[in-house]
Order: C-alpha cells, then sequence, then structure tokens
C-alpha cells in the first residue's frame, strides 16, 4: 500500500494527464441545466442538512456512561474485525483522497470541449457536492452508529467522547471521492465516447473511493458496511447527476416530486 501523499500524488497525474490530453473539439452541448432540477436538488439539500442538524441538537452529547455501555458483540459479523483498528495516519491520508476529490472534477476544464459546456458542468458539480453532502449528513444523524474506535479500549476516552463518534454510517469521506470521481468520470465519458483514455479515468474513478474507503476502515473510523454503503450513495449520486441534465434524443432524466420526497423519472 502506497504512503497517502504518493497515492495522491499518482492520482492527480493520471487525472491531469488524461484531462489536458489534445481531443478534438465539437462546440456540441451535452447538457441542459434548469432552474426545476437545481432547486429541486440544492431545496432538498437544504432540506436534509436542517433535518440533520435539528436531529443531532435532540440527541445530546456523548457521555461516558453511553461508552461504557457499548457491547462490541452487537457489531455486524463482518466488521467486527475493525474495531481494533486505530490509526492517525491512515486517517490523514483519507483526507488527501478527500481533498483531491473535490478539485478533479476541474480538470476537465483542461479540455477544450468540456469549456463549451463550462456553466453546465460548473452547476452540475454544484448539486453532486450539495446532494451527496446532505443526504450524507442526514444517515450519520438519523443512524447514529458508533464509530469502531468507540469499541477499542486502547483508545482514549477523550476521544471517544468526540462530538463526530455517533457518525459512523456511511463514510462520507467515501461518498465523497466516489460522487466527485464518478462524476468526473461519467461527464469525461460523454465528452469523449470514443476515447480510449475514458477507460484510464473510469479505473481511477472506481479505485480511488476504494482506497479511501480501505483507509477509513484502517483508522478506525468507518466499519466495512459504512465504507460500502457510502461508496454506493457516492457513485449513484456522481452518474446520475450528469444522467438529469443530458441532452439526448432517445432518454429523459428529470427530477419530480413525490410522495416523502424526491423521485427520479427515467423515460424513453
Amino acid at each position: 500500500m502506497m504512503k497517502g501523499k504518493s497515492s495522491v500524488a499518482m492520482f492527480i497525474f493520471i487525472m491531469f494527464m488524461v484531462m489536458s490530453s489534445s481531443f478534438e473539439v465539437t462546440s456540441q452541448k451535452l447538457y441542459k441545466t434548469t432552474w426545476k432540477q437545481s432547486g429541486f436538488v440544492f431545496g432538498g439539500t437544504a432540506a436534509m442538512l436542517g433535518g440533520a442538524v435539528l436531529i443531532e441538537d435532540r440527541r445530546g452529547p456523548l457521555t461516558v456512561e453511553d461508552i461504557n455501555s457499548l457491547d462490541r458483540e452487537t457489531i455486524f459479523g463482518i466488521d467486527q474485525g475493525s474495531v481494533g483498528n486505530f490509526s492517525s495516519r491512515a486517517g490523514i491520508d483519507s483526507d488527501h483522497f478527500k481533498n483531491v476529490a473535490f478539485v478533479a472534477p476541474l480538470a476537465l476544464f483542461f479540455s477544450g470541449q468540456a469549456r463549451e459546456n463550462t456553466k453546465e458542468i460548473l452547476i452540475m458539480y454544484a448539486e453532486v457536492m450539495a446532494l451527496n453532502s446532505g443526504v450524507t449528513s442526514i444517515c450519520k444523524s438519523s443512524f447514529g452508529r458508533f464509530r469502531p474506535y468507540a469499541y477499542n479500549p486502547d483508545v482514549d476516552l477523550e476521544i471517544k467522547l468526540a462530538s463526530t463518534t455517533r457518525r459512523s454510517l456511511f463514510s462520507g469521506h467515501v461518498s465523497h471521492v466516489a460522487s466527485l470521481s464518478y462524476f468526473t468520470a461519467t461527464v469525461f465519458d460523454d465528452l469523449y465516447p470514443e476515447s480510449n483514455y475514458k477507460y484510464v479515468v473510469w479505473a481511477g474513478a472506481i479505485a480511488a473511493p476504494a482506497i479511501t474507503g480501505y483507509l477509513r476502515v484502517k483508522a478506525g473510523r468507518h466499519f466495512p458496511t459504512d465504507v460500502i454503503i457510502g461508496y454506493g450513495v457516492g457513485a449513484l449520486v456522481g452518474y446520475f447527476i450528469p444522467e438529469l441534465h443530458k441532452i439526448t434524443q432517445d432518454t429523459n432524466v428529470d427530477i419530480i416530486g413525490a410522495e416523502g420526497g424526491l423521485g427520479l423519472l427515467y423515460s424513453f
């Protein structure tokens, strides 16, 4: 396993090498953004973030009694092996991946075709960031799952009593990296469907959140199931936001109001 900084450097190199390569520019608009679509995304995000704050306020701070009452035997089978993990180095390395993911979509603008869709890509980028943050926050607050280190007798009590200890399900780092890496790969695939470089981009998009998940488990911050769910949620957000705005003749994806929240309408 490479050290965190080396991994990040390699990820940046691959992404920027691919994006900065010369491609034929067709000056084609591939996406369409509307106030209705963005309004649903940002409005729904605001509602989820507000709900997360309310849940956290009602729950109150952790106590020593809360920590002492934890029973390792109640942990789901495949998650039990991560209880003994705790690595500050792995946590820092996972932060590097999260930070790189934040700027990775901007590498798209090294190509001319992306610049023809600048406004739409930036709006979609903001929607991915917002929607993933909203879903992640409301789930973390609603489930209130303890992180693995809370069960670890070798971890200081002061760390266990931190306000973020009950925010294990699901991994925000992994969902963040997955949403932005899959968004970048999806948009690149749309811009250059015939390019062989898209396989390199997709390989990076798939690997980056997986490595981030490994580091979060090693750091003792998340259980494997937290990582798996975070990966799935982030990947779906990153993939379907571009699909929502894509201009096609054969298919159409739209956001509609649905009972209890929002829904996706996919028509042929």
